[in-house]
């Protein structure tokens, strides 16, 4: 194994802020950014994009590209279109960043993230962020990790956002095994709390995937494929990816690369 990839909403951070403080920090920047316009409240508590679907619900590919293709701007302008609201003098990309309030306000770190992540790259592997978003653009992923003391561990990310396809699309994952150095699926590993967006979309693929457990029950539905391994937090991370760094792969070129030639069968933790 070469490259591992985290989820980030509760997989790597928890304990959220209520979406009322969350609303509140954010209504204070757009403010500061372009004064105060009667539209603020209602803007933050609309709903955007297509409604939570996904290759677990929808059968063919086709179907499945149109719900888990993202364009937040474009919806964005659609909300002012239909709400008759005129922003000639706002650019939505900046309305955008300025939406996007730091995890470090208003969640924390799931237990054993911090370590999690300094073994993988104490283990000489290659980290990646692959998350769904909404107003979140790669720079404001990497400006969240910055601000949490961790940014050093992570060589790459792929947002929904920024990528412009939600997980399980397979160009998310896609854009993170070309970030991590053009691994191959085989070599890589996805760590997320649902069975829906993580698991699945990493073992359409041939990756293998780590599932963490969370008190949500809907994230562990049955999606008709399963986890190599299932923990509790961070904290049991290491000793489930331990056996999977030490087995070879064959040299680059030769047959078998990205293939497990022995052991590692990521028994289950609980």
């Amino acid at each position: 194994m070469r490259a591992v990839f985290f989820d980030v909403g509760d997989t790597l951070v928890e304990n959220w802020a209520p979406v009322s403080r969350i609303n509140e920090i954010a209504h204070e920047v757009m403010c500061r950014e372009f004064g105060e316009r009667p539209w603020f409240r209602d803007f933050l508590e609309a709903k955007f994009g297509p409604a939570a679907h996904t290759l677990a619900e929808h059968g063919t590919a086709a179907e499945s590209d149109v719900l888990l293709r993202q364009q937040t701007l474009e919806w964005y302008a659609s909300w002012f279109t239909n709400s008759r609201i005129g922003i000639d003098d706002i650019d939505l990309d900046r309305l955008r960043v300025a939406m996007t309030v730091p995890l470090e306000l208003v969640s924390t770190l799931v237990p054993g993230a911090r370590e999690a992540l300094e073994w993988c790259k104490a283990s000489g592997l290659q980290v990646c962020i692959v998350t769904n978003t909404l107003a979140r653009g790669d720079d404001e992923v990497w400006e969240d990790w910055r601000r949490f003391g961790l940014a050093q561990h992570i060589d790459g990310v792929a947002s929904s956002h920024s990528v412009g396809w939600q997980k399980p699309h397979r160009a998310i994952f896609e854009r993170a095994l070309s970030l991590a150095g053009g691994v191959l699926p085989g070599e890589a590993v996805m760590v997320g709390d649902r069975s829906d967006a993580d698991v699945l979309g990493a073992k359409q693929l041939g990756m293998r995937a780590v599932l963490r457990r969370t008190a949500n029950p809907g994230a562990m539905r049955d999606v008709g494929v399963a986890p190599d391994a299932v923990i509790d937090d961070l904290t049991a991370l290491p000793a489930v990816l331990a056996p999977w760094v030490a087995v070879p792969t064959a040299q680059p070129g030769l047959p078998g690369r990205g293939r497990v030639m022995e052991g590692g069968d990521g028994g289950q933790i609980t």
